[in-house]
């Protein structure tokens, strides 16, 4: 139950990463529009603004089509477990980039670590569900492979609740 609960923790990340962006659009919009500013002292045109925010959110979706298609590429090369462990190191870039785009004054952080959070949760989406089918007792395996599922929702539910 600790190695199934601890694989589930990707599933939380992946769901909580797919709901957490719509919250904060109008916080996010604002520092695109300041950190806009500084740079070119004029306030960022109402298109750009509206194609930097897509771009923002499409991002995560791309790095997870890039991270679904290289789960095969992980899993031959270093196995299930060792696979989850090594792209837990994603998450964290993904995280250090988002949490000091502000510092740094830089949008393109914030795009470029929803990138590299959409291939950790591409990736998670692979080998959680194999890893769980896995190491689950036949008689659970039905009952433990939904956690996978239950895991990303209860990440939205999160995201949303925040």
């Amino acid at each position: 139950m600790m190695a199934v609960g601890t694989a589930v923790i990707g599933s939380l990340q992946f769901g909580y990463n797919t709901g957490v962006i719509n919250a904060p659009q109008k916080t996010i919009e604002a520092f695109y529009n300041e950190t806009w500013y500084k740079r070119y002292s004029e306030y960022i045109p109402s298109t750009t603004l509206t194609t930097l925010w897509s771009v923002s959110v499409a991002i995560f979706s791309v790095g997870g089509i890039f991270g679904s298609f290289s789960v095969g590429l992980f899993l031959n090369r270093f196995g299930r477990r060792n696979s989850m462990l090594i792209v837990n190191v994603l998450a964290f870039i993904a995280a250090a980039l988002m949490g000091f785009s502000k510092l740094a004054e830089s949008w393109e952080m914030l795009i470029i670590g929803r990138f590299i959070v959409g291939l950790y949760s591409g990736l998670s989406t692979g080998f959680v569900p194999m890893y769980v089918g896995e190491i689950a007792p036949t008689s659970l395996r039905g009952a433990l492979g939904t956690l996978h599922q239950l895991g990303i929702v209860i990440g939205i539910l999160i995201a949303q609740v925040n």
